[in-house]
């Protein structure tokens, strides 16, 4: 009789069980912890470190010690750091290659922290890095103290006095071309030797045979002369159109003159427009850089927020047709089909996670919902919140974020947040105007319509204003010093819109308003100084320009004066 049970065949079939079953107890842990990290620097392009992974079997989850992210853009900087993540996974989908978290944890959450060493791992390849500190393009004021015209003028060129040049260069160059001109036509020597060839004509006693032989040279001496005078009333003409354009543009000088004054006025005048901007002076850097970071993330993390579904089909043919790259012949590896199933489910989810984001304030708690790149699948948004009271210097903030990819009709991103009592620590410089301190109400908005074009706008007012009060002995500075010492409070504005690319970006304020104001008066009487000084100093340096102008025009007169006097002694002849 047959044995249906092999005894050899269980043994050995135990022996690699319990040995698979050892190999995974033993290196379960370390392999995930290696798997995250590989994987997590091919996609952030920057080291990812974990310090700890823990898998569980029953019940199937996996808990993360000290995550890291390297910031690509600053390999000494920590883009997010995590504590601790602890994640429950779903059984089932696994055998289907899908991960699905029903709930997630995640503590200690921390953004831009320092590393002890680099974490770049791709030499060689440029980033678009954020500018230092000192790249930044703040305003800078003007200065209220009067500068000295003579020297703007040494430094400056005039257009006024460039034109008169050049017309003095044009004059030079139409004096010897017409000088040529007039060397071919008949001169007076020409004129004595038609008037003696019709003196000889017209005087003697001749038969009618020999007067009717004159007659006719007359006529042609006539004939002679008429084509004189018209070649020389042709030259007058081109000359007197040459005259005349001159003319125009000598008589436009003193207008170029009165535009370059009006030019340096502004350029160099002492005004209190660049000083309105206390604005762009306070917090246009620092608006700037965050929506620049913003959007710089966003772009990073865009990739992942969507599974292409070409996954190296057709799309990705014609996207290396495009760039002109030779298309790589694949082996063929199958079909994978999928069926249709009861509950579709996405490859990764996360349906619902737990935050807590330590700031320099506190600690911000919210939660994070429907994590996935392939929301159509799940059929709702990915949605975040997060909230925090009664923080270090900031009463209340609150965000709500939401990532929709449900149906590409709709596809847009929103985020809204709000904080009360922000305290706003010192801004500005020591060198033009600095805000000690504020507590500003801030409410602002970021929307992105279909991953491109950006919407966002934030209102913040300010409160409990303390500027400091600069020693610097200038104009402006004093003049600044006292209007800021009356202000407690205003409100700020920032608005960006535009493509990702390529978007508009503006600060205002109702302080601006108020700034400009009070400075006024300041500018007044050193204006009126520095614009009489200034025209005087325009007059000198173009009067003798423009007086060598009209010589040198003389000079081409007096040419048309011959021409007039030539064409008279021709018609004299007649």
């Amino acid at each position: 009789m047959k044995k249906w049970i092999r005894i050899k065949g269980v043994a050995a079939f135990a022996v690699i069980t319990a040995a698979l079953v050892l190999f995974v107890v033993l290196f379960a842990d370390t392999l995930v912890k290696k798997a995250i990290e590989t994987t997590g620097t091919l996609v952030v392009g920057a080291r990812v470190e974990l310090a700890d992974a823990d898998l569980t079997f029953f019940p199937a989850g996996l808990s993360l010690t000290g995550l890291a992210v390297t910031n690509p853009d600053a390999p000494m900087r920590n883009a997010v750091e995590a504590r601790h993540i602890a994640l429950s996974v779903e059984t089932a989908p696994l055998f289907f290659r899908k991960c699905i978290v029903p709930e997630m944890a995640a503590t200690g959450i921390r953004f831009d922290t320092e590393r002890s060493r680099s974490g770049a791992v791709i030499k060689g390849k440029k980033t678009d890095a954020p500018k230092a500190e000192d790249e930044k393009t703040s305003l800078s004021l003007p200065s209220l103290d009067i500068k000295d015209p003579k020297k703007i003028l040494e430094q400056e060129t005039l257009a006024s006095v460039e034109e008169a040049e050049k017309i003095q260069a044009d004059i030079k160059t139409i004096k010897s071309e017409f000088k040529k001109r007039i060397a071919d036509l008949p001169d007076e020597e020409d004129f004595k030797a038609y008037e003696k060839r019709i003196k000889e004509l017209t005087h003697g006693k001749s038969d009618w045979k020999a007067l009717l032989t004159k007659a006719a040279d007359l006529e042609k001496i006539s004939d002679e002369v008429e084509r004189d005078i018209q070649a020389i009333k042709t030259v007058k003409k081109d000359l007197e159109g040459e005259i005349s354009t001159l003319e125009k543009r000598i008589k436009s000088l003193p207008k170029l003159a009165q535009a370059d004054y009006t030019r340096l006025k502004e350029t160099y005048g002492p005004s209190a427009v660049g000083a309105g901007n206390i604005t762009g002076l306070l917090f246009g850097d620092t608006y700037k850089g965050k929506v620049e970071t913003a959007v710089r993330w966003y772009k990073k993390i865009q990739p992942m927020l969507e599974k292409d579904p070409s996954d190296g089909g057709e799309d990705t043919k014609k996207k290396s047709a495009e760039k002109g790259e030779k298309p790589k012949r694949i082996r063929g590896k199958g079909v994978d089909i999928a069926f249709k199933e009861k509950r579709p489910l996405p490859e990764f989810l996360i349906s619902r996670g737990i935050l807590e984001l330590e700031i320099p304030a506190g600690t911000l708690s919210g939660t994070v919902q429907n994590v996935t790149a392939q929301q159509p699948l799940v059929g709702r948004p990915m949605a975040l919140t997060l909230a925090g009271r009664e923080l270090k210097g900031i009463d209340a903030v609150d965000l709500t974020a939401t990532i929709d990819r449900v149906s590409p009709q709709t596809a847009g991103d929103r985020l809204v947040f709000s904080g009360n009592g922000i305290g706003i620590r010192p801004v500005g410089s020591e060198d033009t105007i600095r805000m000690e301190g504020a507590s500003a109400s801030v409410t602002g908005h970021a929307d992105i319509a279909g991953s491109e074009t950006l919407d966002a706008g934030l209102t913040a007012r300010m409160t409990q204003v303390r500027f400091a009060e600069s020693t610097d002995p200038g104009t402006l500075q004093q003049a600044l010093n006292r209007a800021l010492k009356e202000v407690k409070e205003f409100s700020v504005e920032g608005v960006a819109k535009g493509p990702l690319d390529s978007y508009d970006l503006s600060v205002s304020s109702d302080l601006d308003t108020h700034v400009k104001k009070a400075l006024k008066n300041a500018t007044k009487e050193l204006t009126a100084d520095f614009n009489k000084g200034l025209q005087a100093a325009i007059k000198e340096k173009t009067g003798s320009a423009f007086s060598a102008t009209n010589s040198d025009l003389g000079g081409i007169t007096d040419m048309d004066d011959d021409l007039s006097q030539m064409v008279k002694e021709g018609k004299g002849l007649l």
